[in-house]
C-alpha cells in the first residue's frame, strides 16, 4: 500500500464508522409504546444486554463514563422496568444489573428492524461486495480490539 493510502486509511475509516453509526441511529426506530432514548442509555442497554451481570462500575470503565452518571442513568432504566437490579451472586455488596423481559423484547424488536435494514441495503449492492464486506469483518474485529486495547 502506498505511504498515501496508509495515511488515508485512518481518516477514511473514521469517516465510515461516523456515517454507519448516524444512519444507523435514524434506522433504529424504538419499539411501539415507547419513545426513542438518548444514546447513551441506549449503549448501556445494549451493554447489559451482552453482558448480563454486569455493574455500574464495569459500565462505567466499559462506556468511558463517570459511574455516578451511569448510576442515573440506570435508575431511569431501571424505573422504565428496562433493567433489573439485583444483589450481586458473589458479593451481595454489589449489585448486578440484567436485562428485564420488556428490555429483550423491545431490543429484539430494534434489532430485527435493524437486520431488515442493513439485509435490504445488502442486496441493493452487488453480490461480490456483500462477500467482501463479510470478509473483512474478522480484521475489522480485530481493529476494534486493538483500538480497545490502547485506550
Amino acid at each position: 500500500m502506498s505511504q498515501r493510502k496508509s495515511e488515508q486509511l485512518p481518516v477514511d475509516l473514521v469517516r465510515l464508522v461516523w456515517t454507519l453509526h448516524r444512519v444507523l441511529r435514524r434506522r433504529q426506530a424504538p419499539p411501539p409504546g415507547e419513545s426513542a432514548r438518548p444514546l447513551a442509555q441506549v449503549e448501556v442497554l445494549r451493554l447489559v444486554d451482552s453482558q448480563p451481570g454486569i455493574t455500574v462500575r464495569e459500565v462505567a470503565a466499559a462506556l468511558g463514563m463517570q459511574p455516578n452518571n451511569v448510576s442515573t442513568l440506570v435508575t431511569r432504566l431501571t424505573r422504565d422496568v428496562f433493567i433489573d437490579r439485583r444483589h450481586g451472586t458473589h458479593d451481595r455488596r454489589f449489585v448486578e444489573l440484567h436485562p428485564t423481559g420488556k428490555m429483550l423484547i423491545a431490543g429484539g424488536e430494534v434489532n430485527e428492524s435493524l437486520d431488515k435494514a442493513i439485509s435490504g441495503a445488502l442486496r441493493q449492492l452487488p453480490p461480490e461486495a456483500e462477500q467482501r464486506i463479510s470478509a473483512a469483518l474478522p480484521e475489522l474485529w480485530e481493529l476494534a480490539r486493538a483500538l480497545a486495547r490502547t485506550s
